[in-house]
């Protein structure tokens, strides 16, 4: 895994349109924005780096400072990327099309993330499947309810990074989910 960088997020309950087996799912704790918010917008700021995501918490902290963002209940992330994306037209998923992962042409800043101080603030609670484009587009599990397809975490997360690789190469997330690149990303809560 490739040290990502950091995001600062509300942690939301599932939306209503997640239903069906997903009863056990307590919150979401995906990646993109589509259902759990971003405090600050570090692509708007052309502050991310070419994973989508800050390179340190103080980048975080101050763009919330500048636009004003409030942060009460506020969560942060710490992500970690697998090293291979597969990209597919959201129908079809060639599994033997894995590739290395290249990063993002959209970047503002150049990759230089800072690891966290201390190992043992870090709690991993699972690994979200991303829909990648120059920026993180769609996180399938809770945006497009593929949760309720899937064996998902009560964080609507897969367990363990060989669920997640072995979801996206039997096409769980086809039949028209998104059309991007697929890859995958390890979520660390920042204790």
């Amino acid at each position: 895994m490739l040290s990502a960088g950091y995001l600062l997020k509300h942690v939301v309950p599932p939306p209503g349109w997640l239903g069906g087996g997903s009863k056990h799912i307590d919150d979401i704790c995906s990646v993109s924005d589509c259902v759990n918010d971003n405090v600050v917008d570090v692509q708007e700021a052309w502050q991310h780096k070419s994973f989508g995501v800050a390179n340190s918490p103080d980048v975080l902290r101050s763009l919330a400072e500048k636009t004003g963002a409030d942060t009460s209940g506020a969560r942060l992330f710490y992500y970690t990327t697998y090293e291979h994306e597969l990209e597919s037209d959201g129908w079809k998923f060639d599994a033997t099309s894995w590739r290395p992962r290249s990063p993002a042409r959209s970047a503002g800043v150049e990759d230089a993330v800072e690891p966290p101080a201390d190992n043992d603030a870090l709690s991993l609670i699972g690994y979200d499947v991303v829909v990648f484009g120059d920026y993180l587009e769609h996180s399938p599990l809770s945006c497009n309810s593929v949760a309720d397809e899937l064996q998902v975490n009560e964080h609507c997360l897969f367990p363990s990074l060989d669920m997640a690789v072995e979801a996206i190469n039997a096409g769980s997330f086809g039949g028209g989910c998104e059309e991007g690149i697929y890859t995958i990303f390890a979520v660390y809560l920042v204790n």
